[in-house]
């Protein structure tokens, strides 16, 4: 079903859609549309939002918004955020389309300088990885926090929640993969790769991601749902796949967790430690040698503990994926439609 909820509907074409996915979204929305509201842009835009069968008063917070943007709201229940998003660019109207998660608070210079970058050469894909909200906790610091700068130029994908492309570019390339729940920005960057499509990551377009894990806990379930398809986008190109890393890490993480337990229940048996020692010392190289990769990368020591503890907490939610076990559901801060970091916000890729 669809409602235009705009005053502007006569007005020229605009020059860029904003398409929002959404799915119970009262607490951000309205952040994410207020900061639209306030883009200083030469030549009007629409903003599209498409719900995904809210309960609460997403669509309500986003039509208040219909006298001062030009706007839209879709509905369609019951998808995963590919959907969403294609079908707000198969209802967008402008020569370029910008992806915007309805928790994300854009800079007021960001649509002006995508449409600029695009104007300039619209066989590219841009975007750039997300800032997190100020007073963050540590876990987002030192996982996140400096992420947005630290890709910056020519990258292997941006995240779906800030992505921009030309309207032409993107149905070309038959839009987002519909049939996968998670990674479905690292599997539509990686098949525009394969096109020779360049994929830039611009810091300063960089968005705010009000929905960063801030607990221990709320990170763990985040990588457990963005595990979900890694390895099937791994298995479709493995020789190209962008997330070699994050898979052999999951697959070495879960050998050492089998062999962790062997060892235990060998020592149980014959009365010796070496066997645990041996499966225990498997277990706990990995994170501290990924730890010290990235500190080093960062030049930013000081993130080294916290860091070991979030590379164990990935590579155990990863491992598990690969069992089946959890990523059954999403987290909160995700909205119910799908990852809003997707396998893009990752140190590992």
């Amino acid at each position: 079903m669809k409602r235009r909820d705009s005053l502007s509907a006569t007005e020229m074409p605009p020059v860029i859609s904003v398409i929002v996915p959404a799915l119970n979204e009262e607490s951000v929305i309205g952040q994410c549309l207020a900061s639209l509201k306030q883009q200083k842009l030469r030549g009007c835009f629409e903003v599209i939002v498409v719900d995904n069968g809210s309960t609460d008063r997403t669509r309500e917070i986003a039509r208040s918004f219909g006298s001062s943007l030009s706007l839209t709201v879709l509905e369609r229940s019951g998808v995963r955020i590919s959907a969403l998003r294609n079908l707000g660019a198969a209802t967008a109207r402008g020569a370029f389309l910008a992806f915007l998660d309805a928790d994300c608070v854009a800079p007021r210079h960001w649509l002006q300088q995508t449409v600029d970058l695009l104007h300039a050469d619209d066989f590219r894909i841009v975007g750039a990885q997300y800032r997190i909200p100020a007073n963050s906790s540590w876990v987002a610091e030192a996982w996140y926090g400096d992420l947005w700068h630290m890709k910056d130029g020519p990258v292997s994908y941006v995240p779906g929640g800030d992505l921009a492309v030309s309207r032409e570019l993107f149905m070309n390339l038959g839009g987002f993969d519909e049939t996968i729940v998670t990674s479905e920005d690292t599997e539509f960057c990686g098949r525009a790769a394969a096109s020779s499509v360049p994929i830039l990551a611009v810091p300063s377009l960089s968005v705010v991601h009000l929905g960063t894990p801030q607990t221990l806990e709320g990170f763990y379930r985040k990588q457990s749902w963005h595990g979900v398809n890694v390895h099937r986008v791994f298995l479709r190109d493995i020789l190209h796949s962008k997330s070699r890393k994050a898979m052999f890490f999951a697959v070495y993480m879960l050998i050492a967790f089998v062999a962790a337990i062997a060892g235990a229940c060998a020592a149980a048996i014959s009365g010796s430690i070496a066997e645990a020692v041996a499966g225990a010392a498997a277990l706990l190289i990995g994170p501290p040698a990924l730890a010290l990769l990235a500190c080093r990368e960062r030049k930013n020591w000081r993130q080294l503990p916290p860091l070991i503890v979030l590379y164990a907490a990935y590579g155990f939610a990863r491992a598990m994926c690969l069992l089946g076990v959890g990523g059954a559901r999403e987290p909160r801060s995700s909205g119910g439609i799908g990852p809003r970091t997707g396998a893009a916000t990752e140190l590992l890729g």
